[in-house]
């Protein structure tokens, strides 16, 4: 760069990916609570070790301004997401910065963007990619967010409307406190599925391999057409997973049967702040933050021919009765397109309310 205290590159070694996947640490630090990344992981999917990595071109970027590092992005091309859309969508991946970088950032992104541009990308897309990406917070700053979203810096959104950005899609967060009332609702709610011959097994009880593939198999069907997704792979998602059988996942997590074959499918968590997120010694979290007592419906999907007979319902009320079972006092339902209204009545069906919002950013090349 013609700027000498600013310095853009793209990164190619395991030292500098170290240092990439660090960032965050200089970012997020200092706040009472937080969640890191997975450093191993991260580097593992930039030296193009982890599975998904054969569906795609990526290249970390850094900024560096007087030989500090502020700021990163990942320029990806995910021909599987791409091929599916019959669309040429470049996304922007990893993306954090350090406050008042807006030189450095900006410098950055559009090497980024040529970079999608000269690989035949007509737009960018940045806070949505599955199993890659989340949205951007626009409330909720300094709290902890849900699992999986992010708890971003407010001046992020600056940085991607100085550099041409449009809002593409708006997201929720649900959170449902899960209180007597609540939780008579919720058997209600099984009660009234097993009479129209609907069965709610648990992954457990399914058998959790079993309910691996099933939930696979579910989702890349009932998401085909939903915006953002792509479909995925048993041998991409078992790895995954398989870890997780022996936690409540194991408990939390649904399929729903109609006549004998998996017509739905719900994957949920406990709540992992007490062994994932960082948080300050002596804090004591908000209940409907964390602090042992929120459990999460991370994804729900029923196929379309089995919709609109109360099985989204059905497994979600089971799936937070467990969580209450287990001494969690919030459940959240996350994530839901702003305009995915069959979700969003089904979150307020079930109590929840809207705790959170997020957006994903775009621009045309």
């Amino acid at each position: 760069m013609s700027a000498s205290k600013i310095r853009v590159e793209q990164i190619g070694a395991d030292e500098s990916f170290e240092q990439f996947a660090r960032l965050p640490y200089a970012i997020y630090g200092t706040r009472d609570a937080w969640w890191p990344p997975d450093i191993r992981n991260e580097i593992d999917l930039l030296a193009g070790r982890a599975l998904i990595t054969t569906h795609l071109d990526l290249a970390p970027f850094c900024a560096w301004r007087d030989d500090k590092l502020v700021a990163r992005v990942s320029a990806v091309v995910n021909y599987r997401y791409n091929e599916h859309w019959n669309e040429k969508l470049g996304q922007l991946i990893h993306f954090e910065a350090m406050d008042n970088e807006d030189e450095a950032v900006a410098a950055m992104l559009e090497q980024a963007l040529l970079w999608l541009s000269r690989r035949g990308m007509q737009a960018a897309r940045s806070g949505f990619a599955a199993f890659l990406d989340y949205p951007y917070a626009i409330d909720n700053y300094g709290a902890l967010p849900s699992f999986l979203l992010r708890g971003n810096p407010d001046c992020y959104h600056r940085y991607f409307k100085n550099s041409r950005f449009i809002t593409e899609k708006g997201q929720v967060d649900y959170t449902a406190p899960l209180t007597m009332e609540i939780l008579d609702r919720y058997h209600q709610m099984v009660d009234a599925a097993r009479r129209s011959e609907v069965v709610v097994k648990s992954w457990r009880e399914f058998g959790f391999l079993a309910a691996v593939d099933a939930w696979t198999d579910v989702t890349n069907t009932a998401f085909a057409r939903h915006w953002g997704w792509n479909p995925i792979t048993r041998e991409e998602v078992r790895p995954m997973m398989l870890p997780l059988g022996s936690t409540l996942v194991a408990d939390l997590s649904m399929i729903a049967l109609l006549d004998g074959r998996p017509a739905g499918a719900v994957f949920s968590v406990p709540d992992l702040s007490g062994m994932l997120a960082q948080v300050k010694p002596g804090l004591k979290l908000a209940p409907e933050r964390g602090g042992g007592t929120r459990g999460a419906l991370i994804n729900i999907g029923v196929l379309a021919e089995a919709r609109a007979r109360g099985i989204a319902r059905a497994m979600a009320a089971r799936s937070f009765l467990t969580m209450a079972r287990n001494h969690m006092r919030h459940a959240g339902y996350t994530l839901v397109l702003d305009d995915n209204w069959p979700s969003r009545r089904t979150a307020e069906s079930l109590g929840a309310r809207v705790t959170g919002n997020f957006v994903t950013y775009r621009r045309e090349l």
